[in-house]
């Protein structure tokens, strides 16, 4: 089985630097990002995408299964980690903004607290387990594109590098110090001998 984990195309938040709630809408680059990304899987065998349900990452499944005339479904698995409701909208070089992350990281490092409403480490890990059990449950035999967001695509690449070992500060490290392109796309196979592995990361080709 291969599985392709995808960026959404660029959105409002990320071309003006804001934290973004999960309305955020592609920009105009974002929906010409995805419709490249689109043109390029037509040169792969995708059986099923899968999507986060926040519009950013709708709109760019969208373009795409409408190009490759593969379904689509919106999978809650798949959305953006949450973070603190106290900072969306506010950009990320706010004052306040900096104050609760870093408080809010600290408590993400102890594994199951909250600075207030965000997701904490284990409900994360949790998620990312989820969607590697799911895909191998019910499509060990198929080619599966999976459109989702930063971190959540980079705790999936946590659990199939490290599995249960997987700690907060890896995966923090992990997150903090790889980069995704928007659009770019991450492949990773599931095979009998070697259980799963990382082929490649942040393609961007069709750019």
């Amino acid at each position: 089985m291969l599985v392709y984990l995808v960026r959404h195309g660029e959105s409002e938040g990320n071309k003006k630097g804001f934290h973004q709630s999960p309305v955020v809408t592609l920009t105009k680059e974002g929906i010409k990002q995805a419709k490249s990304l689109a043109n390029r899987l037509t040169n792969l065998k995708i059986d099923f995408i899968y999507s986060s349900p926040q519009v950013r990452a709708k709109q760019t499944s969208q373009i795409i299964s409408k190009k490759l005339g593969v379904p689509i479904e919106f999978w809650e698995n798949l959305k953006e980690i949450k973070k603190p409701s106290e900072i969306w909208g506010k950009p990320v070089d706010d004052d306040l903004a900096m104050k609760i992350k870093k408080l809010a990281r600290e408590d993400f490092i102890k594994g199951n607290k909250k600075y207030s409403d965000e997701e904490t480490f284990e409900e994360l890990n949790q998620r990312g387990k989820n969607v590697l059990d799911y895909l191998l449950k019910d499509h060990k035999d198929q080619n599966i594109l999976c459109i989702s967001h930063s971190a959540m695509i980079k705790m999936i690449v946590g659990k199939i590098i490290f599995g249960k070992n997987l700690t907060p500060s890896e995966y923090l490290n992990l997150r903090e110090h790889t980069w995704l392109i928007n659009t770019g796309i991450t492949v990773c196979e599931h095979t009998n001998k070697w259980g799963w592995t990382l082929i490649s990361w942040n393609d961007t080709t069709h750019l």
